[in-house]
């Protein structure tokens, strides 16, 4: 077939049988012309998609079909919102500002004691309510000697109930004398007893397992309904008084361990954390105290590092590593209004004897 050029007419008529959806080969035909001319006129006024598409007439129905059915949709139902992500980021700055509002949780308090008298401070931890070995006897009778006596202040340094719950140690649930909602009532009724001598509390590894399972901070719930200071897993305490400020650091338990020097973990918290004139770690259920001189930023200074004890004796799993029942005694330290002078007693009912006698009671 010779080859004739390319009209205006001829286009316009090919132009004609490509809207028909008619195959190359018959278009070649009726124009008597070439496949070949037929494609190459084609793709110079076609996109290529367009070439693909006169390919199967069948396909391209069903393409024109989904596409009168996507624009129905996209002009019809489609909805493209005006998102200002400025507005997001704002109002989630906002929010986490006022959910610090609700937290009460703090590094370090300050609480100013008006007074010219010596005053006692007790550091209880590890109550363990709930367990079955517990020492309620001795807790009571240590709870009525804090009551009972003047100027006498407390602080707990964690683990207010056993609250083995799932997820945490496998077996401890079959030590509980009660169950945790039983334990939290009992510890909510403790602290609130006290909110008159309660200054500060600080979270324990066995409280902390609320929060990792169901997000209920307990030792929070018990600083508010104590209404003390929630120095959550540790802080500083700064004991203002006439004429003196004492810093009392408190954690539930710290690294450093040793279990021929228990106190070794409490001097490193003094190195590694800052200077304290009173330092309490708890965790290991071992009462000790000890008193020096220690350097710091304010001097070489006595300080006096203590761990108190525990009144949950001697579990299954305890027994098991060769411990024997743990320490209930409570330690306490005195301090000075007026000068900086302290003094600590391993035994609560002794420290507060001897307060009594530097405050001029016989």
């Amino acid at each position: 077939m010779r080859y004739r050029p390319w009209n205006e007419s001829d286009r316009d008529e090919l132009d004609e049988m490509l809207d028909l959806d008619i195959g190359i080969k018959e278009i070649a035909k009726e124009l008597e012309r070439t496949v070949r001319s037929v494609e190459y006129e084609m793709s110079r006024t076609l996109e290529t998609k367009e070439l693909n598409k006169v390919v199967s007439p069948d396909a391209r129905k069903k393409e024109k079909r989904e596409e009168l059915q996507s624009a129905a949709v996209s002009f019809l139902d489609q909805k493209i919102p005006d998102v200002k992500y400025e507005n997001i980021w704002d109002a989630i700055e906002r929010f986490q500002s006022e959910l610090k509002k609700v937290n009460t949780e703090q590094s370090e308090a300050t609480i100013s004691i008006e007074t010219d008298k010596w005053i006692g401070i007790a550091f209880q931890g590890d109550l363990h309510l709930g367990n079955m070995v517990t020492n309620y006897a001795q807790l009571r009778k240590d709870k009525k000697l804090i009551e009972e006596a003047d100027n006498v202040f407390l602080v707990i340094n964690g683990d207010y109930c056993d609250n083995y719950i799932s997820g945490s140690h496998a077996g401890g649930q079959l030590e509980a004398l009660f169950p945790p909602a039983t334990q939290k009532d009992l510890a909510k009724n403790y602290i609130e007893s006290l909110k008159d001598k309660v200054l500060a509390l600080v979270a324990g590894c066995h409280d902390l397992w609320s929060l990792k399972i169901d997000d209920f901070d307990l030792t929070e719930y018990l600083a508010k309904h104590g209404q003390a200071v929630y120095l959550g897993s540790g802080g500083d305490l700064y004991l203002q008084m006439p004429g003196v400020t004492y810093k009392i650091k408190m954690r539930h338990k710290y690294r450093f361990n040793s279990g021929d020097n228990p106190c070794h973990t409490v001097r490193k918290m003094f190195e590694k954390e800052g200077g304290f004139d009173v330092g309490c770690i708890s965790h290991n259920h071992i009462a000790a105290m000890e008193e020096g001189l220690k350097e710091g930023l304010d001097g070489k200074l006595k300080r006096i590092f203590l761990r108190s004890g525990s009144y949950k004796g001697a579990d299954r799993y305890s027994k098991q590593l060769g411990f024997t029942d743990s320490s209930c005694s409570v330690p306490i330290v005195l301090f000075n209004p007026h000068k900086r002078d302290l003094r600590g007693f391993e035994n609560l009912e002794e420290g507060i004897q001897y307060l009594a006698y530097l405050n001029g009671k016989k």
